[in-house]
């Protein structure tokens, strides 16, 4: 079984970039981070900031989300 690896994309929201991972089947939020930490912030975010990240990724596309 092979596993694919999951997609990461930078984007900006609200004057600050994010790396965002996303599901490799689903596209669904995995983590996010500020660009250059390894820190994991998506549990402290509230979920209409996820829902607004996720619509930026799906109606820019992962090639153009900045």
């Amino acid at each position: 079984m092979k596993i694919k690896p999951a997609t990461w994309v930078t984007i900006k929201y609200e004057d600050n970039l994010f790396d965002v991972r996303l599901s490799y089947t689903t596209y669904e939020i995995e983590e996010i981070r500020s660009v250059d930490s390894e820190i994991n912030i998506a549990s402290l975010l509230s979920l209409e900031v996820k829902r607004e990240i996720q619509n930026i990724i799906t109606n820019r596309g992962t090639h153009h989300a900045i």
